[in-house]
C-alpha cells in the first residue's frame, strides 16, 4: 500500500479530471439516538429522515438550493411511532417523486409490515398501509445445514423504474393445521403503489425456505432466490433455487442449482441486467475451510443456467454492481468475528473486524479480471453477515446496540462511488496511522469516533490517491461522516451524507452534498 502526502495531493490537483465540489447545509446538533437516512429525489430535493425513539419520524426537506424548505413529524395510526426501539426498517426508496418507507413491528408477537408514503416536496404523510402480517414468532425456529428458515418481510425496488416487490416469508415449524403452500407471498406494486401481481411461492418437495435475495424487472417480472430446505434428507437437505413470477401468471417458474446441494449458511445477490436480459447471481456459502463464492449467469426468460464460475475472493462479498454489458464489479471487505469476555455466546460481547477493502472486476463469463485493495482497520459492535453494503443500499436498519456511545454502525465500512470522473472510495479512519513513515503494524483499528476522520481515495487498478473532501484535519479539528445515512445518484454523480465537524469537545452536524 503506498501512502501519499497531503501536501503533494493539494499541489497536484491536475492529476484529477475534476475536483469534487462540496456544499454544506446549515449546521444542526449531532444526531442522537435513533436512525438517520437521506434520500435524494429526482426533483432535486433532499429528504433527511431522523427516526426518533420517542417522537416518530422527523422529516427535513431541502430544496434544490440545499436550503430547508419544510419540516414535518410523521406518526401513524396503524404503527406505533413511540416504539422505534423495536422497529425494523425493511427499505427506504425514492419512488415516483415520493419517499417510501417500509417498517416492520411486532403486534401481539406477530410481525406486521407497514408502508409509509411521504410527499417529495413537503415531507407530509400521504398514505399509510398495512401490507400484511405473519404468524407468531413464538413457534420454534428451523435451522437446516446452518440455513435459517426465514420468518420475515423483504423488499426490492427495480433500479430502472418505480416498480417494487414485497416478500412475506412465514418460517418456523409447520403447525398441524397450517397450509405450507400459503406461507410465502410475493407481491409486485406499481410506482403509484397499486398491487400488480401476487402469488404464493413454494415447491412441493421443500417445506421451508431461507430468503436470499430478490430483484424486479419493471412491471413484467419478479425474480427471487432462496435456499429451499427440508429435514431428514441426507442427499439434499438444502438447495439454492432461482424463481421467476411473470405478470399475469399465477405460479412461479423455478430453477434448482444442483451443485448447491447441502450448501451451508448461504448468502446471495441477484441482479437483473436489462441490456442483455440476463440474471447475475452471486452465491456465498460456508464450509470447513471458510467461505466459497460462485458467480452464476442465467437467462432471465427461461432461467437456464448459462455458466457458473467459482471465485477466489480476498474478503467477504459486500455488494455486486452489474454493468450494462453483463460484466460486474464485486466489492469486498475483510471481516472476522471475535468475542470478548467469559461468555462467547452473549450477543453484546460479539464484535466484527471490518478491515481491508477489495474491489474486483469480473467479465461477462464471471471470471475475475483485475482489481485492487485499500488498507482499512475498524471494529464494529455485533456480528455482520456478508452483503452488508447491499442491505445498506436498501436502507435496511435495526437497532444493534441500545447504548448510543457504542452505536458506531452507521460510521463503519465504506462507500464505493463510480462517477463519470473516476472512482472514489470513502471511509472513516484514524489518519495519524496513514501518514508517511507509518506502517501497517503500527496501525490502530478504529473503534470510537473521537479521533475519526473521513478520507477519500480516487482509485484505479494501479493507483489510489488520497484527498480530503472537507478540509485538512488537525489535532483538535476533524470531520467524519455517517455513511449509513448516505445516498448516491449515479446518473448525476451526486453523493450526500451527514458530516460531523469536531472542534475540540464541540460537535456539529450538517448535510453534505458532494458533486464528483
Amino acid at each position: 500500500m503506498k501512502y501519499f502526502c497531503l501536501f503533494v495531493l493539494l499541489i497536484s490537483t491536475h492529476l484529477f479530471a475534476q475536483v469534487p465540489k462540496v456544499q454544506l447545509s446549515q449546521p444542526f446538533p449531532e444526531p442522537g439516538e435513533g436512525f438517520e437516512k437521506i434520500v435524494l429525489l429526482d426533483n432535486g430535493n433532499t429528504c433527511y429522515l431522523h427516526f426518533d425513539k420517542k417522537l416518530g419520524i422527523q422529516v427535513t426537506m431541502y430544496n434544490q438550493k440545499r436550503e430547508v424548505s419544510a419540516t414535518e413529524t410523521v406518526t401513524g395510526t396503524l404503527w406505533d411511532a413511540g416504539n422505534i426501539n423495536d422497529t425494523e426498517v425493511d427499505g427506504i426508496y425514492a419512488i415516483n417523486g415520493q419517499v417510501v418507507i417500509f417498517l416492520q413491528q411486532l403486534v401481539k408477537y406477530k410481525p406486521c409490515m407497514f408502508r409509509l408514503v411521504l410527499d417529495g416536496t413537503n415531507g407530509k404523510l400521504l398514505r399509510e398501509d398495512k401490507l400484511g402480517e405473519l404468524s407468531t414468532v413464538l413457534h420454534r425456529d428451523v435451522f437446516i445445514q446452518n440455513n435459517f428458515a426465514s420468518h420475515d418481510f423483504y423488499t426490492a425496488k427495480d433500479p430502472h423504474s418505480g416498480y417494487y416487490a414485497v416478500a412475506m416469508f412465514g418460517g418456523g415449524e409447520l403447525q398441524r393445521n397450517e397450509n405450507g403452500h400459503e406461507r410465502i407471498q410475493i407481491s409486485l406494486f406499481s410506482p403509484d403503489h397499486q398491487l400488480v401481481q401476487q402469488a404464493a411461492y413454494y415447491l412441493p418437495e421443500f417445506p421451508y425456505y431461507s430468503f436470499l435475495d430478490m430483484t424486479v424487472q419493471g412491471g413484467e417480472r419478479v425474480f427471487i432466490t432462496t435456499a429451499a430446505l427440508r429435514k431428514n434428507n441426507r442427499d439434499t437437505a438444502s438447495c439454492v433455487v432461482v424463481s421467476s413470477l411473470k405478470t399475469g401468471d399465477s405460479t412461479f417458474t423455478h430453477q434448482l442449482l444442483p451443485y448447491t446441494a447441502n450448501f451451508s449458511d448461504v448468502h446471495a445477490s441477484l441482479q437483473y441486467v436489462p441490456a442483455i436480459k440476463r440474471l447475475q447471481l452471486l452465491l456465498i456459502s460456508s464450509n470447513k475451510n471458510g467461505r466459497s463464492t460462485f458467480m452464476n449467469s442465467l437467462d432471465a426468460g427461461t432461467l437456464q443456467v448459462l455458466h457458473t464460475q467459482p471465485m477466489l475472493t480476498p474478503g467477504q462479498p459486500q455488494l455486486l454492481l452489474p454493468a450494462r454489458d453483463g460484466s460486474a464489479t464485486l466489492l469486498l471487505e475483510s471481516m472476522t468475528e471475535f468475542s470478548q469476555g467469559n461468555n462467547p455466546n452473549a450477543w453484546n460481547r460479539m464484535h466484527t473486524n471490518m478491515n481491508d477493502i477489495g474491489v474486483r472486476h469480473i467479465d461477462t463469463a464471471g471470471v475475475d479480471q483485475s482489481g485492487y485493495s485499500l488498507v482499512k482497520m475498524q471494529i464494529a459492535n455485533g456480528v455482520y453477515e456478508p452483503m452488508y453494503l447491499q442491505r445498506k443500499l436498501k436502507g435496511q436498519w435495526i437497532f444493534r446496540n441500545r447504548i448510543q456511545a457504542l452505536n458506531t454502525t452507521p460510521y463503519l465500512s465504506y462507500e464505493y462511488l463510480p462517477t463519470a470522473h473516476g472512482t472514489y472510495i470513502l471511509f472513516n479512519d484514524y489518519l495519524q496511522y496513514l501518514d508517511p513513515g507509518g506502517s501497517y503494524t503500527d496501525k490502530k483499528p478504529m473503534r470510537y469516533l473521537t479521533e475519526a476522520n473521513i478520507v477519500c481515495y480516487r482509485c484505479t487498478d494501479t493507483t489510489q490517491e488520497r484527498l480530503f473532501l472537507f478540509g485538512n484535519p488537525e489535532t483538535f479539528k476533524g470531520y467524519y461522516c455517517m455513511l449509513g445515512a448516505s445516498d448516491y445518484q449515479n446518473d448525476k454523480s451526486i453523493y450526500t451524507t451527514i458530516m460531523i465537524t469536531r472542534k475540540g469537545e464541540e460537535k456539529k452536524a450538517c448535510i453534505a452534498w458532494v458533486e464528483f
